[in-house]
């Protein structure tokens, strides 16, 4: 299939279930110049789930009206960020037999065993939202091209992405309704890697991306996407348990969990008492700071240990009767954690701890300094995803002359 031509202003829009954040760039030499930003709190969203249409259209709205003006220029096609547990993945293979008598592939041989993984039909009542490609295997081996090359069998895969036929159209629609098209979808997670991940780390690495409702991943082998998944467990999953078991409001939760919370529990955190305003005075709270990290720690670790079971289930699924680790081996460039919760204090020593490999905190590469904060993974992802699967425009050829011969076809 021809990749769609990119054109030179990218607007991107992801939207999570605590923020919604757009980002409105110019493509040059195929880098995004960022042109202007705008970041919202999301209504009418639910552990990565639309609750109320009219809130999030609203909001989507006013997004978009905040980049358009920032930049003074206008949308008309976005890419949108796809995530949690409405978007569904599976694996599709296509066969074909080399028909060619000395056994070499041929583009035409590519071409019919990619035709053949899609026509596979969805489950029903689920769209095909996106086909992301995977290794290659010509007589059962991995291969780049296979083209030239000779052999008697081969298969090519995808990771599928489909929706539910009623959320795809409700999305669309949302976006149509004001005024804008869908350019097209990016699966969340492949986002945030895409911005924190670079082709070296792809050859093994697991990426999570925690995000207020939901926690996104997407496993890369061989700079491949082996698969991806996503569980309704997020941040908002461990302010709500400090807030319930502290006896306090969320907001004062959350507070809390950023000033002095952590992913790990230590011995001597039960020795230190903190204050919530920090004046004992008159109206402060004091509290024992080894019940926070007890209450968070827990749930984090959970989490992770959710998300390392999720990719054990998917990767069983794809090697039926074979033994699969997720070890150094497999993923020698270990975890990258994106997304708000990242930013929890020993969140890459307790996902260590989970997981058994390493871990760290990604901050996405970008011009602007006020984005390289791993929640900003998605939307600064979405971007670079978006310049880097769709190739760049042809330039026109410039000068007096140069526009006579394109007019003239000289």
């Amino acid at each position: 299939m021809t990749p769609k031509p990119l054109p030179s202003l990218i607007a991107v829009i992801d939207i999570g279930t605590h923020k919604t954040a757009s980002l409105l760039g110019q493509v040059i030499d195929g880098k995004a110049r960022m042109l202007s930003f705008s970041e919202r709190r999301t209504d009418g969203v639910v552990k990565g789930a639309v609750t109320d249409l009219e809130k999030l259209t609203q909001c989507v709205h006013e997004v978009v009206n905040d980049i358009e003006r920032g930049a003074g220029r206008a949308v008309e096609l976005v890419y949108l960020s796809l995530s949690g547990p409405a978007a569904e993945g599976e694996r599709v293979k296509g066969y074909v037999a080399v028909p060619a008598h000395d056994g070499k592939v041929t583009a035409k041989d590519v071409a019919d065993a990619v035709n053949s993984a899609k026509r596979l039909q969805p489950p029903d009542g689920r769209s095909t939202i996106l086909y992301m490609r995977q290794p290659t295997m010509l007589d059962n081996r991995p291969v780049g091209n296979p083209v030239g090359m000779a052999g008697k069998r081969l298969e090519v895969n995808f990771w599928r992405v489909t929706m539910e036929e009623g959320n795809m159209r409700m999305r669309v629609g949302m976006v149509n309704g004001i005024g804008i098209k869908v350019r097209d979808f990016i699966l969340a997670a492949h986002a945030a890697a895409c911005a924190t991940a670079s082709d070296a780390d792809k050859q093994g690495v697991l990426v999570i991306d925690m995000g207020a409702g939901t926690t996104d991943w997407i496993l890369y082998y061989k700079e491949h996407i082996l698969c991806a998944g996503s569980i309704p467990v997020g941040g908002e999953h461990l302010t709500n348990d400090l807030s319930v078991a502290l006896r306090i409001s969320r907001e004062t939760a959350e507070d809390l969990k950023l000033r002095f919370g952590s992913a790990t529990h230590r011995e001597g955190d039960a020795n230190q008492t903190i204050w919530k305003d920090g004046d004992k005075g008159v109206g402060d709270q004091q509290f024992n700071r080894g019940t926070i990290t007890q209450v968070l720690s827990l749930r984090y670790q959970e989490t992770i240990d959710f998300v390392r079971k999720d990719v054990l289930r998917r990767l069983e699924a794809i090697f039926p009767g074979h033994a699969v680790k997720l070890d150094q081996n497999m993923i020698p460039s270990g975890v990258i954690l994106t997304g708000g919760s990242a930013n929890l204090a020993d969140a890459a020593e307790a996902t260590q701890l989970v997981t058994g490999l390493t871990a760290r905190v990604g901050v996405p590469a970008f011009d602007n300094e006020s984005l390289r904060k791993p929640e900003y993974a998605g939307v600064v992802g979405l971007m670079t995803a978006a310049i880097a699967d769709a190739p760049p425009p042809a330039r026109r050829p410039r000068g007096f002359l140069a526009q006579l011969r394109e007019l003239f076809r000289l």
